[in-house]
């Protein structure tokens, strides 16, 4: 369902306002508004009527649509509609029902989306965590910047998320490093690829190809579209105004789902890489049965042989399988000797993961265990990519057809 409110009617832009004018009435032309905020909702009923206070103060004399895309079991939607008629701003109600609220928050951004009705979109969430002040902030610097996406970050000098607590904290620096190492390049100039709170262009995202799951939009809209000129703005992370915080284990699930979902769609060989690691869980579990019931291995021992054995299985899947349309002029022995330290390596660094999500998230062991695999398996997927089995060899096939897989290969590195 969706509700209007009254025709924003306050245009006329006030004293204390620093804004391009000019650029504000080629706006108005074309449009009735020239921010749209979306704000995805969930049980927030004691946080909108500040809310909104703050945007219609923060953004006197623009006009501007507030556009609630609410997936409340509580009075958040009823509490919405009373306040329509009390602010100057334009506020409209998108009450999804349940069938449709699978997708999570970003479906919830995208349908805001849809339905904004101005050339750029603020996303921010309803507990007032994200300044309100900020959106015009945001939006000066993408129309200065020429910049098709502007994020509030948490993360970069100036920015404070002190306001997390420190598990939360930890967690948030750790998610953002885990991201911006998957996509080295598409997030290079990002150092909050998880924020909630950006400014968008909204002709420059393609809607169609999002396939949003869960709160983590940014990252699904920054890397399926990768041709966005991105900014940041840091920004001081407030403290809840009211209700209970979304995080949970189930998001923290799906943002790895997420993160996975899009390696895997952004790159072949990542795919390949996967398939090899589950094979090598195989043939680790097979060796270490076989050595200690069969042949009487101490347990220990056998650990370390079927780690060895996996290890081999794995390097020579991957040399023969995953990169075999790449010219190398290392020679195998010395990739191989990479790929073990890399293993070794990788180990190590298992055990304080596992510490941080099982303590500072509360989440089981055995799941951490898992997300670790999954995290790891990235981090080796890059460092395999990049340095292992590099692109040593391309001056030699310039004059050769090209292949499938040397298409692959080129597109393996855009990310």
């Amino acid at each position: 369902m969706i509700i209007k409110s009254k025709p924003n009617e306050r245009f006329a832009p006030a004293e204390h306002v620093e804004l391009d004018i000019q650029s504000l009435a080629r706006v108005q032309t074309h449009t009735a508004f020239a921010i749209s905020v979306v704000v995805p909702t969930r049980n927030e009923a004691g946080n909108i009527e500040p809310l909104l206070t703050r945007i219609d103060e923060a953004t006197r004399g623009i006009p501007v649509e507030v556009i609630f895309v609410d997936d409340s079991t509580d009075n958040t939607p009823q509490v919405i509609e009373e306040l329509q008629n009390r602010f100057s701003l334009s506020v409209v109600l998108i009450a999804r029902p349940p069938e449709r609220r699978k997708n999570g928050l970003g479906g919830a951004v995208v349908e805001g989306f849809r339905a904004a009705r101005s050339p750029w979109v603020c996303v921010m969430d309803g507990d007032l965590q994200h300044p309100p002040e900020m959106i015009l902030q945001l939006y000066q610097k993408a129309e200065s910047a020429g910049s098709d996406v502007v994020v509030g970050s948490r993360l970069a000098p100036g920015g404070d998320a002190s306001s997390l607590g420190r598990n939360r904290f930890m967690v948030s620096h750790a998610f953002a490093l885990a991201t911006r190492v998957t996509f080295p390049k598409r997030m290079r100039n990002v150092t909050d690829p998880l924020s909630g709170f950006f400014i968008a262009r909204r002709s420059a995202v393609d809607l169609d190809i999002l396939r949003p799951d869960g709160f983590k939009i940014l990252l699904e809209i920054l890397v399926r579209c990768p041709n966005l000129s991105v900014s940041e703005l840091p920004i001081q992370f407030g403290h809840r105004n009211a209700g209970e915080s979304k995080a949970s284990v189930r998001e923290v699930m799906r943002f790895m789902r997420l993160l996975l979902r899009l390696r895997l769609a952004t790159d072949q060989h990542f795919l390949q890489f996967v398939t090899v690691g589950v094979s090598g869980l195989v043939v680790n579990s097979l060796l270490l049965a076989l050595a200690t019931e069969w042949l009487g291995i101490y347990y220990l021992a056998s650990v370390v042989l079927a780690t060895v054995g996996s290890t081999i299985w794995n390097f020579l899947l991957t040399e023969l399988w995953v990169y075999r349309d790449r010219q190398q002029t290392q020679g195998r022995l010395g990739r191989f000797s990479m790929f073990f330290v890399m293993n070794s390596t990788a180990l190590l660094l298992r055990g304080p993961i596992v510490f941080i999500l099982t303590s500072a998230l509360s989440i089981h062991y055995l799941i951490s265990n898992l997300l670790s695999l999954a995290v790891l398996t990235v981090l080796r997927f890059m460092f395999a990519d990049k340095w292992i089995w590099g692109k040593t060899g391309v001056a030699n096939t310039v004059n050769k057809p090209p292949k499938y897989g040397d298409a692959l290969q080129t597109n393996s590195m855009d990310y």
